[in-house]
């Protein structure tokens, strides 16, 4: 997973098709529609890759 819109997993449902409803929420701190570490990790990689300040989730 390299961008927000890849799956994490094969749990994670989220396509255009069937868009997630917590898309964003999910993005930021998930993942929501399942618990696992390893995908909390690879979301947080992504966060840590784009965040350019450090209020970057400060809103």
């Amino acid at each position: 997973m390299k961008r927000f819109i890849d799956h994490c997993c094969d749990k994670c449902f989220h396509s255009k098709d069937n868009p997630c409803k917590l898309f964003i929420e999910c993005c930021l701190s998930g993942p929501l529609c399942h618990e696992s570490e390893e995908c909390s990790a690879k979301r947080k990689a992504i966060i840590e890759r784009l965040a350019h300040s450090p209020g970057y989730l400060d809103f």
